[in-house]
């Protein structure tokens, strides 16, 4: 076992985050919910059947799918900044930052093990719900290829959640001004976007809009990565349950592209989101530094060499995610 500083401090983290009530809350609140989701609709979609809709296993398993990923989706947006929203204002409000200055740990490390901690507690709460999701791969409809989507979307978006609550944490140093900085932000993020595409299609002529206004968002992300999986489109659903209708809502329309298609509008968002978390660590970073906070130093130029890296493969596989921007 490492002897440095930066164990301690993940150790401390972790076991602040797993110890007390918060962690049971929050995977009880994730599984619990999915859970009902998952029952509604299945009761939804018997009320479709006793109506005479036309339904095999597959299509049902199809429905639950999309269903339980949105509804995961929109609870780990929500739930990764608040694993860390409080992780750095919390020790000036009690006043053990200072303390914590006084001791051979870095600000890499107390930033990096606050971190690691709140995502692995995500991680915990996505192992806890796929248990739900193998119970709708019961039904058949949906392939390996569909849940691994599904699942890299929920991780770079618990990624990218948990460092910009750690960065708003640090900007802010009180956990009250952090959750609005965040949320504020976060709302602005999900309804902003599908408010700019939709007025785009307004002003032009009900048109489906350019994917690069929804790009950014992780429910229009989940909502693409779903497509495949969607049931056929001859089918009727009374009352309103079409999971079709509520995926080109999530993404105005980009997803299909005539000939070629489905768009992997989800690719284009995966690549920014890897882009910005390395971003806001790196401005967490000098946030957290209590003395010449902008100076340049080693771990600047190690960061930096990371993500001209990052910029150099995003460049190479360009090709492979704007073919979500695109209709070519």
């Amino acid at each position: 076992m490492s002897r440095g500083p930066s164990m301690p401090i993940l150790f401390k983290e972790f076991a602040v985050q797993m110890r007390g009530s918060r962690s049971a809350l929050l995977l009880a609140l994730l599984i619990g919910l999915a859970s009902i989701a998952a029952r509604l609709i299945y009761g939804a979609i018997v009320g479709q059947l006793d109506r005479g809709a036309p339904l095999v296993s597959a299509q049902i398993g199809q429905i639950l799918f999309i269903t339980l990923s949105l509804v995961i989706q929109a609870l780990i947006v929500f739930l990764a900044p608040a694993t860390t929203v409080n992780a750095i204002s919390s020790e000036h409000e009690r006043g053990t930052f200072a303390m914590l200055q006084t001791t051979p740990m870095t600000p890499i490390q107390l930033v990096a093990g606050k971190l690691v901690a709140a995502f692995a507690l995500l991680l915990i709460l996505i192992l806890a719900v796929l248990p739900v999701f193998a119970v709708v791969l019961l039904f058949g409809g949906v392939s390996l290829a569909d849940l691994g989507r599904v699942l890299s979307t929920l991780l770079i978006t618990a990624l990218l959640g948990s460092v910009f609550g750690l960065f708003c944490s640090a900007a802010t140093r009180q956990t009250y001004s952090a959750t609005l900085l965040c949320y504020a932000l976060l709302i602005s993020l999900v309804g902003g976007t599908l408010l700019a595409a939709n007025l785009w299609s307004l002003l032009n002529s009900m048109l489906p809009a350019p994917a690069i206004y929804v790009f950014a968002n992780p429910l229009s992300a989940m909502a693409a990565a779903l497509v495949p999986a969607r049931p056929p489109d001859i089918i009727s659903f009374t009352g309103g349950l079409r999971p079709l209708v509520l995926l080109n809502l999530l993404t105005r329309g980009v997803i299909d592209a005539g000939a070629q298609g489905v768009l992997p509008l989800y690719r284009a968002t995966w690549m920014l989101y890897g882009g910005l978390s390395l971003l806001f660590f790196w401005l967490t970073l000098h946030l957290a530094t209590p003395r010449r906070r902008w100076r340049p130093g080693k771990v600047d130029l190690a960061l930096l060499l990371i993500l001209l890296g990052y910029l150099v493969l995003a460049y190479g596989a360009r090709d492979w995610w704007m073919a979500g921007l695109t209709r070519g």
